[in-house]
C-alpha cells in the first residue's frame, strides 16, 4: 500500500506553549501521513514543558455533568465527555496539532491504498484493557459493529454505514469504504477511536454493563463515580506504555460555574479546567496560570431545526440573524476578546473563502423579513431556545431574546437544562433552536456531519441540499488544496443563502492549568493525553 505525501509544516506557534488549530492544520488533510506508519514513542505524547515526576492527583473541573462514560452513550466533546474517555480508553489514532496530521497511539499505523477506499489498520502488541482482556482487531471490529448497530443509538456510528471490516489477522482490520474518503483517518482519530473490551460491547447486556462499570485500555481506571458529582480514575498498572502514566490518580468533578474555574485554581480547589471562553483564557494568562489553547473551525453558533417548527421557513432563519449581532456578542459577553465569526470557518483557514462571510447584522433587512413572518405582528412568532446551564450561556440566550422580542410579534422562551439532557433533547429533535457548540479540527468529519444531509444525528439541524452534499463529497475525495476551497466556497455560498445555523462567536478551547502541572498536549479538538501530565 502507498502512503500519501506528508502535509506541509505548519507555521511555528506565536506564543510561548500557544497551539493554534485552524484549517491551516490540513491543507493536505485528506491524505495519509507518513508518521501514521511510524509507531509512536512514549515521549511523543508529552508536552514540551518539561519531564514530570511521578506520582499525585490531578483534580479538572468539567462544566458539565457525564452523558455517559462508554463510547456508545458519551458525548464526543472535550468539554462533555470525551476527555473523561481519553484519560479511560486512551485513542487509536489522534490528530497532531503540530502537524495537522493523524498520529497512531494503541494502534501502530493507519494507512490506506492509492484509492483512498481501502484503509488498513494495524494494532500494536500486547496492549490489554484494565480488566486484563487484549486489544486485538475482532475488539476494533466488534466497537465499530456496536456503532453502526441503530439499537445502541450511537452518535457516531453514521461515518460505518456501507463499511466492510475483515480481520487480516490478530492485530490487523482492513477497512473497504463505500466510496472514496481521502480523511478517513480524521473520521477515525475524532469519533472511533475510544474501544473497550470485546465481551461488554457484542451484546446489549455487556453495553449495559459497561455503561455502568467503564473498561478500557487507557491510563487509568475507574476508582470511584458519583454520576453528576465526580469521577474519580486511578492508576491503571495494564497500561501498555512503561512507566506512565506519571500520576496515580485523576478526579474530573462537575462544576457548572464556568467563570469560577480560574478562581478555583488560584485558590488550589482544583488544578485545570477547560474553557471555551476565550476571556477567561486572557484572565487567566493575566493571572498568571497557565493556557494551553487552539483555535478551531466551528464555534458558537445558533443553530436552527429546519426539520420542522418555526424554523422551517427560511425568512424566520434570515430574519433572525439579520437581527442580531456578532461584534456586539463579543463585546457584553467575552469583552471583546472574542473573535466575531465569519461563519463556520476559521478566518485563518486557507480552504475557507474569507469574503464570503455569513450575513448578520440587518436590523432593517430584518424587520422587514420579521413583518413578514408575522404579518406585520399579527401573526405571532414563537420559538424555544434551548441552552446549557451555565451563567454566560444564560445571559447571552436573554441578550438573544430582549433583541429578538424588539421586533413586533417575536416570543423566544429561552429554555435552560444540563448538559446531558441538551444532548439528549437535540438527539430526539426536541427544540426550535438551540446554542450549538461545534469544535472541528478539520472538515472531516465534523462539518462534513454537521452539514451533511445523511449523517443522521449529527445532522442536528436536520438541513438538507444538494449543493452543499455535493461540496462537502468532492472535499472529502481531494487531496489538493485548491481543489478543497473551491468546494467549500460552493458550500458557503449555499449555506449563506439558507442559513441553517448563524455562528456568532469563533471557536477556541483552552486548557487552563497550575504552573507545576506539566506535559499537557491538547489533540483534536481539545482532548488531553491523560499518560503524559504531571506534576514538576
Amino acid at each position: 500500500m502507498v502512503p500519501h505525501p506528508k502535509k506541509p509544516p505548519r507555521r511555528p506557534p506565536c506564543r510561548g506553549l500557544r497551539r493554534r488549530l485552524s484549517l491551516a492544520l490540513a491543507l493536505a488533510a485528506a491524505t495519509v501521513l507518513a508518521t501514521a506508519g511510524c509507531g509512536l514513542d512514549s515521549s511523543d505524547s508529552g508536552g514540551a514543558s518539561g519531564e514530570p515526576e511521578h506520582g499525585g492527583s490531578v483534580t479538572i473541573l468539567m462544566p458539565g455533568e457525564e452523558r455517559g462514560l462508554d463510547p456508545f452513550t458519551a458525548s464526543y466533546s472535550s468539554v462533555a465527555d470525551s476527555n473523561r474517555l481519553s484519560a479511560l480508553y486512551d485513542v487509536l489514532v489522534w490528530t497532531d496539532p503540530t502537524t495537522g496530521g493523524v498520529r497512531p497511539k494503541l494502534a501502530e499505523s493507519l494507512v490506506s491504498d492509492q484509492s483512498a477506499r481501502i484503509w488498513t489498520l494495524t494494532l500494536r502488541p500486547d496492549v490489554h484493557f484494565s480488566d486484563g482482556s487484549l486489544l486485538d482487531a475482532g475488539t476494533v471490529r466488534a466497537n465499530w459493529d456496536a456503532h453502526r448497530d441503530p439499537t445502541v443509538r450511537s452518535l457516531v456510528g453514521g461515518p460505518l454505514r456501507g463499511v466492510t471490516l475483515t480481520e487480516q489477522g490478530p492485530l490487523q482490520l482492513r477497512i473497504e469504504l463505500p466510496s472514496s474518503n481521502a480523511n478517513f483517518d480524521h473520521t477515525i482519530a475524532r469519533n472511533l477511536s475510544f474501544v473497550a473490551p470485546r465481551r461488554l460491547v457484542a451484546t446489549p447486556e455487556g453495553r449495559f454493563e459497561l455503561k455502568h462499570a467503564p473498561v478500557g485500555a487507557g491510563p487509568f481506571k475507574v476508582k470511584s463515580w458519583e454520576p453528576g458529582k465526580e469521577v474519580r480514575l486511578e492508576r491503571n498498572p495494564q497500561y501498555w506504555q512503561r512507566n506512565r502514566p506519571y500520576l496515580d490518580e485523576v478526579v474530573f468533578r462537575v462544576d457548572k460555574d464556568v467563570e469560577g474555574g480560574n478562581k478555583a485554581i488560584q485558590a488550589k480547589r482544583a488544578d485545570l479546567t477547560l474553557t471555551t471562553d476565550p476571556q477567561s483564557i486572557a484572565q487567566a494568562r493575566a493571572d498568571g496560570l497557565v493556557a494551553e489553547d487552539a483555535r478551531l473551525n466551528g464555534g458558537l453558533m445558533v443553530a436552527f431545526n429546519v426539520r420542522k417548527g418555526p424554523f422551517q421557513d427560511p425568512n424566520a432563519r434570515r430574519a433572525t440573524a439579520l437581527a442580531l449581532s456578532s461584534t456586539e456578542i463579543s463585546r457584553r459577553f467575552y469583552g471583546g476578546r472574542g473573535e466575531s465569526a465569519r461563519g463556520i470557518f476559521d478566518s485563518t483557514s486557507p480552504l475557507a473563502n474569507v469574503n464570503l462571510a455569513a450575513p448578520e447584522n440587518r436590523p432593517d433587512e430584518a424587520r422587514a423579513l420579521f413583518a413578514q413572518v408575522t404579518n406585520n405582528g399579527k401573526k405571532p412568532f414563537v420559538f424555544r431556545y434551548l441552552v446549557p446551564d451555565s451563567a454566560k450561556m444564560r445571559a447571552t440566550a436573554d441578550y438573544i431574546r430582549q433583541t429578538l422580542e424588539g421586533y413586533p410579534g417575536v416570543t423566544v422562551i429561552v429554555e435552560v437544562t444540563d448538559m446531558a439532557s441538551l444532548v439528549t433533547r437535540l438527539a430526539g429533535n426536541d427544540f426550535d433552536a438551540t446554542v450549538c457548540q461545534l469544535w472541528a479540527d478539520d472538515v472531516e468529519p465534523t462539518i462534513y456531519q454537521f452539514l451533511y444531509s445523511k449523517a443522521g444525528l449529527s445532522n442536528i439541524t436536520g438541513y438538507a441540499n444538494d449543493v452543499v452534499d455535493t461540496a462537502l463529497e468532492d472535499g472529502r475525495r481531494s487531496t489538493d488544496a485548491g481543489s478543497r476551497r473551491d468546494a467549500y466556497t460552493r458550500l458557503q455560498n449555499q449555506v449563506n443563502r439558507d442559513l441553517p445555523f448563524w455562528v456568532y462567536s469563533s471557536a477556541v478551547i483552552g486548557a487552563v492549568h497550575r504552573t507545576d502541572l506539566v506535559g499537557i498536549q491538547l489533540y483534536n479538538d481539545g482532548l488531553i493525553h491523560f499518560d503524559a501530565i504531571g506534576r514538576r
